[in-house]
């Protein structure tokens, strides 16, 4: 099994995080532009010379990338990520919701920007990761929204137990089970360090073990962890066991 992680607030007391890890990994490093990934891409680098570093842009108004976002937004970011060779996520969410007015402002821009954001998959699909919510029976409804696309992309489902009740955490596993074939399906845990929604972690490395075990009994052969900041040598060792 591979660890690879996240890193949304990337600075040098963050990155610095990465001497922690004594195995070969790739690092998702959130930025605004390719101007601020290449400045951050160069410090993570400096902390760990065999470093894979894969761009995780920002979406001008949405943050995430959804069948919501503005389509100008959109061609903008796709036209800027064609002049860049990193590996990218491509992080599929519904728009932040201080932003809940792009519901409606681009409802009828819906299949235009999904089109928009199956060809750029299409084309790239070699070098990206997308980021996206555990699949529920209403798979219907998330290709609606531009959310979930069948295009043979590295797949990583956001399985963020530590803040989720028992029962939840068991459903969210039940529709993993389901899905077959797992080649190309990675699991996001965590959370170790809280997200743009500032909500509290409740991170405990008893659960994070679980999950770890729950990932290798179901031969999915690679783990992202939410977040690079919250990383500690006990989760780094407990990574290490599976491995």
């Amino acid at each position: 099994m591979k660890a690879e992680f996240y890193e949304e607030y990337p600075n040098k007391n963050n990155l610095k995080k990465l001497k922690l890890i004594p195995f070969r990994t790739k690092i998702f490093i959130a930025a605004n532009s390719i101007k601020e990934f290449k400045e951050f891409e160069k410090i993570a680098k400096g902390y760990k010379k065999d470093l894979e570093v894969a761009y995780w842009p920002k979406v001008k108004n949405s943050y995430w990338i959804s069948g919501f976002s503005n389509k100008k937004d959109l061609i903008e970011l796709f036209d800027e990520l064609e002049s860049i060779k990193n590996s990218l996520l491509i992080d599929l969410e519904f728009p932040l919701k201080e932003n809940w007015r792009l519901y409606f402002r681009n409802i009828f821009s819906l299949n235009k920007n999904k089109k928009l954001i199956r060809k750029f998959l299409e084309k790239n699909k070699s070098r990206v990761t997308t980021a996206e919510y555990v699949r529920s029976p209403l798979t219907w409804l998330t290709r609606f929204c531009g959310l979930d696309f069948d295009v043979d992309t590295e797949k990583s489902l956001m399985h963020y137990t530590s803040r989720k009740k028992e029962g939840e955490v068991k459903f969210e596993q039940k529709l993993i089970r389901k899905i077959q074939p797992k080649k190309n399906l990675t699991l996001s845990l965590g959370l170790t360090a809280a997200g743009v929604s500032g909500r509290p972690t409740n991170f405990r490395i008893e659960r994070f073990k679980k999950d770890l075990e729950f990932t290798k009994s179901q031969g999915i052969k690679k783990i992202i962890v939410f977040r690079l900041e919250g990383i500690t040598k006990e989760q780094i060792q407990a990574i290490k066991e599976f491995l």
